[in-house]
């Protein structure tokens, strides 16, 4: 059933109590077994209010959380509510814990808090409002009637697709084959994702590169949390479980996606094909060899030789694992190292504490330059922050990329020693920026900036003032000029600027 089942206007009036008589629900002959008499929507989306429901959570803790079904219908009688700044916490918690809406009780207040309705709103929740007379346990057992498994959709229902599946497994048919299977089975679609976010069994669409982001996000920090059973994710394709299949490390955990309303009784089904997925994973083909221009990658941490594996599975390349890491001959294109970044950072949630560097030559390099640039962009890596950071070699041949092998830390220290009295002051730093980039010409510096020359010559003298360094003297105004240089550098590496992915040697993490 659908959140918007739940409505008697939908049709549901045989299920309602009023009609019922037995208080269990679903006896009558309405279209929707699971329609409420009584229950009022006060606020929902309406594609919000196609999700699914699977069943229904009753919590009055502040941190309900750990509590709260996937795909469930929430019940609260707002004991937990103290202030209103606590229907924020508590709404959140449901909402980020996969639920499908939210029925607030009214018989401690009388009605449903201002407050509770807003932050509904604000995170996407469709919200019902139970009045006093109508018991929860009622509104449970009609959601539990209309979510029972239907004639051939139990667990003997399944039992002929597990054994296909399994028979497949032993047939060696495809991975695409069998999620096609069972998706046929189901009657909605089944995706496979890999650690990495390749969509290896994409269904009937491929979802969004930002929706393989949240997908894998969701999912890696439930695990990590030690969340049981999937986590639930709403991209555009409509609301998803996502299951693990599970690996030693964390890191190499692939991803079965399946229709957030796919039944209870379906269990074994998702086991034998998390078990086709793990098969698939130890024993997928080899890609092909390069061809063309090429690309050098050094990757470098424990898990660097798999990740770097399954990141470039469906790209041309060959593969040696080295000690403490690997190296990749990748066949050329203009999004490589957009894509290695894009899906090497999705690992990071499951990394813990561990580091995966990567360093990536310049296309149109060949043999040892290839290999030299590859070495430059991974010894910047090593000086970059994050658990997961990846660098393509800009080498121009300024004491920028020079000084990318220091540490952070040291550029950092250097940068804040010059310019630290000024660091605070976006006018001054934006002032001395210009300045600099119109080689400490005041006509020109006033001319980008749209002020009087006295302007600039005013801030200029300020800067030298704070700065205690005079910008008309090489040496000083070397150590300004490199000092800003860094400051920059290491900003676009903290912020990790998508729009600036190494223009200037840039460090995205």
């Amino acid at each position: 059933m659908r959140v918007h089942d739940l409505l008697p206007g939908r049709g549901g009036a045989h299920g309602s109590p009023a009609a019922g008589g037995d208080g269990a629900g679903g006896g009558g002959t309405g279209a929707v077994p699971g329609a409420i008499a009584g229950l009022r929507l006060l606020g929902g989306e309406p594609a919000a209010l196609q999700r699914p429901v699977t069943g229904t959570s009753t919590v009055d803790l502040l941190d309900p959380g750990r509590y709260v079904g996937v795909a469930h219908l929430v019940l609260t009688g707002l004991v937990w509510r103290r202030e209103a700044a606590d229907s924020e916490r508590f709404v959140a918690a449901v909402a980020e814990a996969g639920a499908s809406a939210l029925a607030v009780g009214e018989g401690l207040l009388g009605e449903v808090p201002a407050d509770v309705v807003q932050a509904a709103h604000r995170h996407g929740l469709p919200l019902f409002a139970v009045p006093a007379d109508l018991p929860f346990h009622e509104v449970s057992a009609h959601v539990a009637a209309a979510t029972a498994p239907g004639a051939g959709t139990g667990s003997a229902g399944h039992d002929g697709a597990v054994q296909r599946l399994l028979r497949g497994l032993a047939e060696g048919r495809s991975l695409a084959e069998q999620a096609g299977d069972v998706a046929a089975h189901l009657g909605s679609p089944v995706r496979v994702l890999s650690a990495t976010g390749r969509q290896v069994v994409p269904g009937p669409a491929p979802l969004s590169e930002d929706e393989v982001d949240d997908v894998v996000l969701r999912a890696a920090r439930a695990g990590a949390h030690g969340g049981s059973g999937p986590a639930l994710v709403h991209p555009a394709v409509g609301a998803l479980q996502v299951r693990a299949v599970a690996a030693e490390d964390p890191a190499e955990r692939w991803w079965v996606l399946v229709d957030a309303g796919a039944p209870a009784g379906a269990v074994a089904l998702f086991d034998a094909l998390a078990g086709a997925v793990a098969v698939h994973r130890r024993t997928a083909a080899a890609p092909p060899a390069p061809r063309g221009g090429v690309v050098v990658v050094l990757a470098e941490g424990a898990c660097s030789a798999r990740a770097l594996a399954d990141a470039l599975a469906d790209v041309p390349h060959r593969l040696q694992v080295t000690s403490g890491g690997a190296t990749a001959v990748v066949e050329a294109r203009p999004d490589l190292v957009a894509l290695l970044r894009r899906r090497l950072l999705r690992l990071q949630p499951s990394l813990a504490s561990r580091r995966l560097l990567a360093g990536a030559s310049r296309a149109g390099e060949g043999g040892e330059e290839a290999v030299a640039g590859a070495r430059r962009a991974l010894a910047a890596a090593r000086a970059g922050t994050g658990g997961v950071v990846v660098v393509e070699d800009t080498d121009t041949g300024t004491v920028l990329d020079l000084l990318r092998t220091v540490p952070a830390r040291e550029r950092t220290a250097f940068a804040r020693t010059v310019l630290g009295p000024v660091l605070a002051d976006a006018e001054l730093l934006g002032t001395l920026r210009t300045h600099l980039r119109h080689g400490c010409s005041p006509t020109r510096t006033a001319h980008a900036l749209h002020v009087h020359q006295n302007t600039v010559r005013y801030r200029v003298g300020r800067l030298e003032e704070l700065l205690g360094r005079n910008l008309r003297d090489v040496a000083d105004l070397a150590d300004v000029h490199v000092a800003l240089r860094l400051h920059d550098d290491l900003r676009g590496d903290l912020h990790g600027d998508p729009g600036d992915p190494g223009g200037h040697g840039g460090v995205a993490q």
